[in-house]
């Protein structure tokens, strides 16, 4: 599971690398995914607002407006 999930955050940081934006990487690469149970959900930090997706492993992807990361 964990290779995974760590494969979906590297796809997912390649894309927006490469100038995908958010709605597009939804698009093509998370919505569909099995290891995401559910639809985006907006929070935010000291550093601003983020999209917080969850996983099926209880983790969560953190879309941060320039990179994925992984809690």
């Amino acid at each position: 599971m964990a290779d995974i999930v760590a494969r979906l955050l590297r796809e997912c940081n390649l894309e927006r690398h490469k100038g995908a934006d958010f709605p597009t990487i939804w698009t093509t690469i998370l919505k569909g995914h099995p290891y995401v149970a559910g639809l985006p959900e907006q929070g935010k930090d000291a550093a601003g607002p983020l999209l917080l997706i969850p996983l099926i492993t209880g983790q969560q992807l953190i879309f941060d407006g320039s990179a994925f990361s992984l809690t």
